[in-house]
């Protein structure tokens, strides 16, 4: 006698309980291989380094690093791990293809935070001891050159294309923004409360950094490195990572033993995920579907699905926006839904995993996907209407930039993005009407068009005149 086969299921909203992968004492940094097979955790009570499968969720390998493993990164190409050893001194570099350490490198105070650049031809480490940033050459493995920072600096971030470095200086309540180009500092940027986490989104032009002392996260403008809003309700802020599809930020929060998550579209808290135990750094896997979370308290990480819903959940009015629905037991899925009217197209890539294009609508609108099984609400959708500007002031300003022009406008509210000729920026939004941004510099006296961007789509233009 054979047994029943299952009932087919609704797609269901909740999220998996998190898994529990037991690491080394004290782990603190993590960091995920380009391609989300494997995640490195540095133990800073073991002085170890424990290497997880992730298709597994197990620990396969252990290597023996220096002392006090802190900060930890992956080369571009897979190839290498970095890891900063803060009681011995040193950088530890792993070979990924056999889980040994094939070279220390010396001579660094106290190091923390690692970067690589999206190249990968050099690395910054974090001297806490001399307030100081250190450049490697990862060919020669040699220090070539050290930055001065501000006052004990603590995580640094190398932006996608190589140009600059950002650096929390956790003693200094600042950001230093390095020129990597000349190895000295740009600018420091300061309204900070001990800045720890770094992340860039994925167009670049924001900065998140969580206010350990401040119980918030700071959203900086890249073009003008200035602090233009921040994000409240967290309760000792640690970490910070961005999802590679940019649909959500994930923050480490140590006061609540929790993971809060970000909208990037809106900058607002969407969600809070609990049960962790004292969470440092976390990290999300390149398909952007778990997040790796380190138990500074539990000796462990644990993983979590990303939340279900559309990602991203804004678009224009027209549709045609391409979304990703994740959720549950979409296998068999027969519609998507977006309120009333149905996706223009739809995926099933997995049972947790749709892909759909939005049709046209208005307002916010549940999301549903049916099955077999029944109908699953999986989120909202929130559909808005073009921007419209109006005027600039003032309309005219010098070439070398860096005045501020107020933009004004209608449905402004989720802009994302501001356009200068072909220079790019992230506004101020100060209301749904309007906006301000710093000037760039002109490339020659003459008019350029202003465009800005939203969730709605990019806007009509205006001109601005150099003088």
């Amino acid at each position: 006698m054979s047994l029943p086969a299952p009932l087919p299921q609704a797609p269901a909203p909740l999220a998996d309980p998190l898994t529990r992968i037991p690491v080394g004492h004290g782990p603190i940094g993590i960091a995920m291989a380009p391609d989300g097979a494997h995640a490195y955790v540095t133990n800073f009570g073991s002085g170890t380094v424990s290497v997880i499968d992730t298709a597994t969720r197990t620990v396969t390998a252990t290597v023996v690093t220096g002392a006090g493993p802190w900060g930890i990164a992956v080369s571009p190409d897979g190839t290498q791990v970095y890891v900063s050893n803060f009681g011995a001194g040193s950088v530890s570099v792993i070979d990924t293809a056999t889980n040994t350490v094939v070279a220390t490198i010396g001579g660094i105070t106290s190091p923390v935070g690692v970067d690589f650049a999206p190249g990968g031809q050099f690395a910054y480490v974090v001297s806490q001891g001399t307030d100081a940033v250190v450049r490697i050459d990862t060919a020669t493995r040699a220090v070539v050159a050290t930055v001065p920072v501000g006052t004990r600096p603590y995580n640094v971030l190398i932006t996608p294309d190589a140009t600059r470095a950002y650096v929390s200086n956790f003693g200094g309540d600042t950001v230093s923004v390095i020129d990597t180009a000349t190895d000295t500092v740009l600018t420091t940027i300061t309204g900070f409360d001990l800045p720890r986490g770094l992340a860039l989104t994925r167009d670049g032009l924001r900065l998140y950094v969580t206010d350990y002392g401040g119980n918030t996260v700071s959203v900086v403008s890249t073009y003008s490195n200035t602090v233009v809003r921040t994000i409240g309700a967290q309760s000792i802020p640690f970490f910070v990572a961005v999802a590679p599809d940019g649909g959500r930020a994930y923050v480490s929060v140590d006061g609540t033993s929790s993971v809060q998550v970000i909208n990037p579209a809106t900058d607002t808290v969407t969600a809070t995920v609990p049960g962790f135990n004292v969470p440092n750094w976390l990290a999300v896997s390149p398909d952007s579907r778990y997040v790796y979370v380190v138990n500074n308290g539990g000796d462990s990480v644990s993983v979590f699905r990303s939340p279900p819903g559309p990602v991203p959940d804004q678009g224009s009015v027209g549709g045609g926006k391409t979304v990703t629905i994740t959720g549950h037991y979409f296998t068999g899925a027969t519609a998507v839904k977006f309120g009333s009217r149905p996706a223009r197209s739809f995926t099933v890539l997995d049972d947790n995993t749709i892909t759909a294009v939005t049709p046209a609508g208005t307002g916010a609108v549940p999301v549903t996907v049916t099955t077999p099984g029944g109908t699953g609400l999986l989120g909202h959708f929130y559909y808005i209407p073009p921007p419209f500007l109006t005027a600039l002031s003032p309309s005219t300003g010098p070439r070398a930039g860096g005045n501020v022009v107020v933009i004004g406008g209608s449905h402004l509210s989720t802009a994302t993005e501001v356009r200068f000729g072909t220079t790019r920026m992230f506004p101020t939004v100060d209301s749904d009407s309007q906006i301000t941004v710093h000037a760039p510099a002109g490339a020659a006296p003459g008019g350029v068009l202003v465009q800005v961007t939203t969730a709605g789509g990019p806007s009509n233009m205006l001109t601005y005149t150099y003088a």
